[in-house]
């Protein structure tokens, strides 16, 4: 997707409190817009989660580097995110691809859904992670495609997630920011 040329509108902040109703709005409007955008098709949602250990102890401390680490080994952290991986899958149907070391790593889900119930499951997707005991949801990106076409792109934490897709002039991009909690 080429930006050459394309105006970017941003969405202007309001001077109120960020309150449950301001944040359920938004995640409404994006839900339509990803309707609008999407119809009445199926979307793919490509997910990227990456996690890191909330006890990450420093090579100083254990003489090792990372690399030397033999990479099979089940940490608490290992054994912590491949069981939110193993809830995700079951509860949204999300297929995931692991890529984890001793005390961080990455998770890359593939799900096929509406574009109503694409925005919900990925919100679910994300609170989901983010009770994870040893570890944290550091950052996660992705995007929505509809057969080759990315229709729109996404980045974040467990706090927010900032949307780029395209308005409904077709001719600018709209940013979207949603909060996930208070």
């Amino acid at each position: 997707m080429s930006l050459v040329g394309c105006e970017v509108m941003m969405q202007d902040k309001p001077n109120k409190k960020i309150g449950f109703h301001l944040i359920e709005d938004t995640w409404d409007r994006l839900r339509r817009e990803l309707s609008r955008i999407i119809g009445e098709e199926e979307a793919v949602l490509v997910a990227v989660f990456r996690f890191s250990s909330t006890s990450i102890k420093g090579d100083e401390e254990t003489g090792e580097r990372e690399e030397e680490r033999e990479v099979y080994l089940e940490t608490p952290f290992v054994k912590n995110v491949k069981m939110i991986v193993k809830k995700i899958k079951e509860k949204f149907k999300a297929e995931p691809y692991i890529h984890l070391h001793p005390d961080h790593g990455s998770v890359t889900f593939l799900m096929t859904s509406l574009g109503e119930l694409l925005v919900d499951s990925l919100r679910g997707m994300i609170v989901e992670a983010s009770t994870c005991e040893e570890c944290v949801l550091s950052y996660l990106e992705g995007e929505v495609r509809l057969g080759e076409e990315v229709a729109a792109l996404f980045y974040g934490s467990s706090a927010n997630v900032t949307f780029i897709l395209p308005a409904a002039d077709g001719r600018r991009l709209q940013i979207i920011e949603a909060v996930i909690s208070i």
